[in-house]
């Protein structure tokens, strides 16, 4: 054995199995679980964004609007969020018959589906009742609406809709009281701490696990736009809410130009629940100038991403209705769940 001529001292020239064992024994390490749960894909498609020239991908007519749909789900969504669009003129509606129209094609073509819809209706001052109760009737019972999204109290929306604290109390009473899950939406760091205060601490919404959507890089919402502190961003946030409300789920919600590395900050982060879609998303990476084609090709995108790094990907949607506390309330029949694409 080679002595050191500074130290005297024995070199060691060989990494026995013990010596490699004592130094570093890698394989004794325990699991870390962050990334263990199942997480759960939605589609946000269309939106609202302008379609034509400006964003192809947007689908306008009632056939590409289910087709593009359906076609997501088969790429691993098992939620979808709508804002339907007048085949006529290009706009995204409030229409609680055209949504059940499209939506009731899908649900005939792929047989299941998770929907979390927009089902206030965008007045002066909100009104969580009107709109939702015709999509109740429409699905005999809450297919078309499984979730609605909740907004706090004092916010005024993008459509000029104001939504006074009353209402937004009298309007998460009533969807619980008829099976539809309120989705708590997150827009900014002041949102969790009101919600907490108005709603949760008071008992007014009761069913767990409670959803919470952290909403980034979209309008009016938390801003992703400069590294690395849109990662900041979402870690702080994401654990500002597990602190203050153990036990619910947490989505990423992500839009703008950052949205494809926060969705992977998400799922790195353990979130049970992911948006992908062209709702508010426009480029696909943020340092190039890609446009996005087709909002199904986004969420095979994810779910390729996900499943590389170990997460698994949640295609049953009656186990991602387990999984956010929801109940399906309208007779579907033999439901079968689409076959996703590999």
């Amino acid at each position: 054995m080679t002595k050191s001529p500074l130290t005297g001292m024995e070199l060691v020239s060989e990494f026995t199995p013990e010596r490699v064992a004592q130094h570093f024994p890698v394989d004794s390490e325990e699991r870390i679980m962050t990334m263990a749960k199942p997480v759960i894909i939605e589609s946000a498609c269309p939106g609202w964004q302008i379609g034509g020239d400006r964003f192809p991908a947007v689908p306008i007519s009632i056939d590409d609007q289910i087709r593009e749909t359906v076609d997501s789900i088969r790429e691993g969504a098992a939620i979808v969020h709508m804002h339907p669009r007048d085949p006529k003129t290009g706009n995204a509606q409030a229409n609680p018959k055209l949504l059940a129209q499209i939506l009731g094609a899908v649900f005939d073509e792929v047989g299941d589906f998770v929907t979390l819809s927009h089902t206030w209706a965008a007045h002066q001052q909100v009104d969580y009742v009107c709109e939702t109760q015709e999509l109740l009737e429409l699905g005999n019972g809450n297919k078309y609406c499984q979730g609605s999204v909740v907004l706090r109290a004092g916010h005024l929306s993008a459509t000029g809709t104001f939504h006074p604290a009353q209402n937004v109390i009298d309007g998460v009473k009533w969807l619980e009281e008829h099976d539809i899950k309120p989705i708590f939406q997150l827009y900014d760091t002041y949102v969790m701490w009101d919600f907490k205060h108005k709603i949760l601490d008071k008992g007014i919404a009761k069913k767990r696990p409670f959803i919470f959507n952290l909403h980034l890089g979209k309008h009016h919402s938390h801003t992703i736009h400069k590294d690395p502190w849109s990662y900041l961003q979402l870690i702080t946030n994401y654990n500002m809410v597990a602190a203050t409300e153990p036990d619910s789920i947490i989505g990423v919600y992500p839009g703008g130009r950052n949205w494809l590395p926060i969705v992977v900050m998400g799922l790195l982060m353990g979130t049970q629940l992911i948006r992908v879609g062209i709702e508010d998303c426009y480029w696909v990476y943020p340092h190039k100038d890609e446009i996005i084609r087709k909002n199904s090709e986004m969420v095979r995108l994810v779910r390729e991403i996900a499943e590389r790094l170990g997460r698994r990907v949640v295609t049953d949607p009656n186990e991602a209705r387990q999984i956010l506390g929801l109940k399906l309330t309208s007779p579907m029949g033999s439901r079968k769940v689409a076959e996703v694409s590999v």
